[in-house]
């Protein structure tokens, strides 16, 4: 039984999609700098977050996937690549307020991310 427990975070791991992968270092990378008080670091954690992000768009969320092909999966695709190339661009925009100097606009900036974040995951994740 105990060996049995032991294999399971092995297969969740397992059937892990090179997205979720990508997504979960994003989000390790945001919990980082939205805490983060040193710019030096903040910076190189929104860079990590960026390249998450840009790995991200060479994946299509499964939901989309999922789609019969025609143009609407040709607009969610489309519509999953502007809501990436928008994060990327929020993320450069947290590195750069970081090396700035400028935390108060990075904890603005980190309210505007976890907005996109929900409205992405309620647009592109399957439901559980």
């Amino acid at each position: 039984m105990g060996l049995m427990a032991l294999s399971l975070p092995l297969q969740a791991e397992e059937n892990e999609t090179p997205l979720a992968k990508q997504m979960d270092a994003m989000n390790d990378a945001f919990k980082s700098f939205r805490k983060e008080t040193d710019p030096v670091k903040g910076a190189a954690q929104a860079r990590e977050a960026q390249q998450a992000a840009l790995n991200s768009l060479l994946e299509i969320p499964e939901r989309v996937k999922a789609m019969p092909e025609g143009p609407e999966k040709a607009k969610a695709v489309v519509a999953y690549h502007k809501m990436l190339g928008r994060l990327y661009v929020t993320l450069c925009e947290v590195e750069d307020a970081f090396l700035n100097g400028k935390m108060d606009e990075v904890a603005k900036i980190v309210d505007s991310i976890k907005e996109m974040k929900k409205s992405g995951h309620e647009q592109f994740m399957e439901e559980e």
